[in-house]
């Protein structure tokens, strides 16, 4: 009876006890980058304190009153603060941000943005909420959840997404792994299929709109979107993942990291392998992810050695389709008032096909000749837009700690990429009824091809390659898949010193140094039951006009970039007031080779431009093979049976001397290197007004050498006339309220782009001397303008709110009377005298190709302890069709406003100290609504009608409700 009562007294004493105490929780991360900091430690009193578990939280109960917290992890400031602690039922939320005790890598190189010192608008998204609403999609589609971004899957293929920030498309985004730039070196696109798997090891990524705080001189027009992988850290353990998602979705990822050990070693590892059906039909996708960094502390250095990459092949959805394509329905909504069931330019409408419909698939049964004779293989479906790309990456870093003041970076990388995309190439193509394409008929036609061409003939005087087609049982294809193959190899140093004058100045500099060389050529992919390909002569330095799988055919050239760049910033900090200024430069040189043109023959005295290859002889023959004169055919007076077509090798002649293209002074044909130089000068201020508020302002001006495509024509090769730098003028005004309870911020900015580059060229042929010029179109300038807000309240410890707004304003503002001249800069006449000129009419036109008002909100509540509970929705609206300037002078059309709401859930379940389990849920597209995401006005590709309106728009449907699940192990 005393034993039970002493229990009953000693329940009640711990349960008052406890009742009187305050729940203290909270998150420990780095202030620099927001990586969440495992096994920090937070003492609270004599003896007594916790660590922050695998997501940086931590939590423990205290007495009320004035007590004294220590917060510390290695490699840190120690954070000493009183706080004065209230009875209260709630739990009160403390998190803590700790700064490095020296300079890291990352602040040196990266360029990350601090909060309440760097004067520019960011946002960062830690790697907490990457897991929780990624989902296995493309990384730039969680962007979605910041202001002033839009990001879409397009065709819906697996790693096809783009996303725009402020109204710039990513070719004008800088976007950088771990401060090192991705974007293309001649067309600035990023190509997200390359990239997959990184989430893996990604700490957060960071967004800063407009010019941003990077050093480097970068195209961040937009912004730039810089992506931090996870260092070697001080803390082992790892991770196994599986995802299981809608359309067959598959992923199996696993993350390993050995910590640092005694001697100064940690070893990165993670991979990753996915497969899936796709939204979109035929959209298949299967790839895999390799990532592996080693880093060594040796005296005052950090040296790590690392290697990436992501081998991928997924189906595509290339071109856009109309409205009615997909649904008559909500064409005739939109304001389609055409006829559905009518015959265009001799083809029947395809309709109704739904929103996943893709048109560049068949059905197709091949054959196959074997000891037994013929056998099927049937029911293939293929998929003629496929993409396939391996493009590792490798980087050598040097971190040099030389003093306390002084700090010093060396990065050496390389990027190696290969592979390319296929597509349809040859005669006419048709749909069947179910609007596939009737891939069986090119098959059939392509394996009887050489019975329909009757009598002709190709030969090969260079090479003996095919003499009698009568004779030779293999077939011609008529129509075959070809590849685009875009092969590069990158090379770059970036060196950057970082000198802390005292305890307010610091002082950075460096050298950006890179070097790129772009493989392009078409490549025979399938010949789809054919045996060769007859080539029109594309390859003028060929020795055949027969070509197989794997031949090159069409186009081959290569695109050369040198880039050299310096940088110098200066930094001011104290408790109220930062500042920086900071100056760039860089010198773009570009070069062109084609090695399917004619070669120079390049001598000491004299140089022949694109004069030696091989030509085409054709010879013409009656039924009874007799040779009839090339003139009686071109008069018309003898219609010949067949003809012989022959390859006859260039020969020039020069002071005696007979030279062909292999004679050593023959060159493959070549541009000069052309050199274009660009600056960029920014600077900022922040002011921190109290505890709470801060303001700041920030401002620049970018000279930006155009893209290498505004520099050589596409398909020619030739250098265009005209070429000028894009100018920039920015400024930006924020202000930003922080407290325990609720943040916000808010943000203007103002953005002059000139001269920005249009997406074609204009042509004009001189009638007397028939020099054709291509030129660019300068002068077409845009104004980018708007507001941006976002904020966060935490309601308690289990309901968070977030929310955002961004109205942007983006207009053309010029129209104007183009001069065109030659490459002397001297002005261009027509035979009449009048001036060639071009005229266009853009100002007042929006621009197109992201919605310019965006609205977002997420609530996160946690019913229970380690369970969350989340909701989150965007509305965008205020959304332009693309479209050309150049070509058009009418508002383009307006794509419905429409909104997405996605659910994510978990739970964690904790094992034992170092082992969890995590379950998590996504359903993205929750209400399963159906929705424009991309369109093009007056679509080149799908164009029955040019009248800027619902019927003349090509588009892509966004993807209906998708499921995620995963579940993770941690240890």
């Amino acid at each position: 009876m005393m034993r039970s009562f002493l229990s009953l007294l000693l329940i009640l004493f711990f349960s008052t006890s406890l009742y009187s105490q305050t729940e203290v929780r909270g998150v420990i991360a780095d202030a620099n980058t927001g990586e969440l900091l495992i096994g920090a430690t937070i003492v609270y009193g004599k003896g007594k304190g916790v660590s922050s578990d695998l997501d940086g939280n931590y939590s423990f109960y205290i007495q009320p009153g004035e007590r004294n917290f220590r917060v510390s992890y290695v490699g840190y400031k120690e954070i000493n603060r009183k706080i004065n602690i209230q009875q209260q039922s709630t739990p009160l939320i403390l998190d803590f941000k700790l700064e490095t005790k020296v300079l890291s890598e990352v602040q040196v190189v990266a360029d990350i943005a601090i909060d309440r010192e760097t004067p520019v608008a960011f946002s960062t998204i830690p790697i907490k909420k990457i897991n929780e609403e990624l989902a296995s999609q493309d990384i730039p589609m969680i962007l979605n959840s910041t202001p002033g971004v839009y990001a879409t899957q397009q065709g819906g293929g697996d790693g096809d997404a783009r996303i725009t920030i402020r109204g710039f498309s990513q070719r004008n985004i800088a976007v950088m792994i771990d401060g090192i730039p991705v974007n293309d070196m001649e067309n600035g696109k990023v190509y997200w299929s390359n990239w997959f798997g990184l989430d893996a090891v990604t700490s957060n990524i960071q967004v800063q709109r407009g010019l941003g705080a990077s050093k480097i001189a970068i195209p961040s027009v937009g912004g730039t979107m810089n992506i931090l992988t996870k260092g070697t850290g001080n803390n082992k353990g790892g991770m196994v993942k599986q995802e299981v998602g809608s359309f067959g979705k598959l992923r199996t990822s696993f993350g390993y990291n050995t910590g640092k050990t005694k001697k100064g070693w940690g070893l990165t590892l993670a991979g990753s392998y996915k497969q899936g059906d796709g939204f979109a039909d035929q959209n298949w996708s299967k790839g895999y992810f390799y990532y592996a960094k080693i880093q060594k502390e040796i005296g005052n250095h950090i040296i790590s050695l690392s290697a990436m990459g992501a081998p991928q092949k997924h189906g595509q959805r290339y071109y856009k389709s109309d409205i009615a394509t997909y649904d008559t329905s909500l064409a005739r909504d939109l304001g389609d008032n055409s006829s559905f069931d009518t015959i265009i330019e001799g083809e029947q409408r395809i309709v109704n096909k739904g929103i996943t419909y893709n048109k560049f698939w068949g059905y197709l049964d091949r054959w196959e000749i074997d000891a037994n004779g013929k056998t099927v293989h049937a029911n293939e479906i293929l998929n003629t837009r496929q993409n396939y790309y391996h493009k590792p990456r490798f980087a050598l870093r040097d971190f040099w700690k030389v003093n306390d003041k002084l700090h010093i970076s060396n990065i050496i990388y390389a990027s190696i990429g290969n592979g390319g995309g296929t597509y349809l190439y040859g005669e006419d193509y048709e749909y069947d009824s179910t609007g596939q394409i009737n891939l069986q008929k090119i098959y059939n036609n392509n394996s009887e091809y050489i019975n329909r061409l009757g009598g002709i003939h190709i030969g090969n005087t260079v090479e003996s390659s095919y003499q009698s087609s009568m004779g030779n049982k293999e077939s011609m294809s008529g129509t075959y898949l070809r590849s685009s193959v875009n092969n590069h190899h990158w090379y770059g140093m970036l060196s950057t010193t970082n000198y802390q004058i005292n305890n307010r100045f610091n002082l950075s500099g460096g050298v950006d140094l890179r070097y790129y060389k772009g493989e392009h050529y078409g490549q025979i992919y399938d010949l789809l039951g054919g045996d060769f390909v007859a080539d029109g002569h594309s390859n003028k330095t060929g020795s055949t006009l027969l070509l197989r799988e794997g031949d090159r055919t069409g186009y081959h050239n290569d695109g050369m970039v040198k880039w050299a760049g310096v940088f110098s910033q200066l930094e001011y900090t104290d408790n109220k007031l930062s500042f920086f200024f900071n100056i760039s430069g860089s010198n773009t040189a570009y070069k062109r080779v084609d090695y399917f043109k004619k070669k120079d023959l390049v001598l000491d005295d004299i140089t022949y431009k694109e004069v030696l290859g091989t030509s085409v002889l054709t010879e013409y023959y009656d039924i009874n093979w007799i040779r009839i004169s090339e003139e009686d055919v071109l008069s018309g007076a003898v219609e010949p049976d067949s003809s012989h077509k022959m390859l006859l090798m260039d020969t020039i002649w020069h002071n005696g001397k007979a030279y062909t293209m292999n004679s050593k002074e023959a060159e493959y044909a070549s541009t000069d290197w052309k050199w274009i130089r660009g600056y960029t000068i920014k600077t900022g201020a922040n002011y921190n007004l109290d505890d709470f508020n801060n303001v700041f302002c920030n401002l620049g001006y970018i000279s930006k050498a155009p893209k290498f495509k505004n520099v050589y024509e596409r398909d020619s090769g030739e250098e265009l006339v005209n070429i000028e730098n894009e100018e920039v003028n920015a400024i930006e005004l924020g202000y930003s309220y922080r407290s325990t309870k609720f943040s916000a911020n808010v943000n203007t900015y103002y953005t002059k782009w000139k001269n920005k580059p249009s997406q074609s060229f204009v042509e004009y042929t001189d009638p007397l001397d028939e020099i054709k010029y291509i030129s660019n179109i300068n002068g077409m300038d845009a104004l980018h303008k708007g507001i941006e807000i976002d904020f966060v309240y935490k309601y308690n410890h289990q309901f968070t709110i977030e929310g955002l707004l961004s109205l942007g304003d983006w207009q053309y503002t010029s129209t104007e009377t183009v001069r065109f001249y030659d490459q002397n800069n001297e002005p261009l006449y027509h035979p009449n005298g009048d001036p060639v000129e071009w005229d266009f009419d853009a100002e007042g036109l929006h621009v197109g190709d992201a919605a310019q008002t965006q609205v977002g909100f997420s609530t996160r509540y946690t019913p229970i302890k380690d369970g969350y509970i989340k909701l989150r929705g965007t509305y965008f609206t205020n959304y332009y069709s693309d479209f050309n300037p150049i070509e058009s002078s009418v508002e383009t059309w307006k794509i419905p406003p429409y909104y997405l709401m996605d659910l994510h859930c978990g739970y964690k379940l904790n094992l034992s100290e170092r082992h969890k389990i995590s379950l998590r849920l996504s359903v993205l597209n929750l209400l399963n609504k159906m929705y424009i995401s991309d369109a093009t006005d007056n679509d080149p590709y799908n164009a029955y009608f040019t009248d800027s309106d619902a019927k003349s728009a090509g588009v892509y449907f966004g993807s209906g409700r998708r499921i995620n699940f995963s579940t993770s192990l941690m240890f």
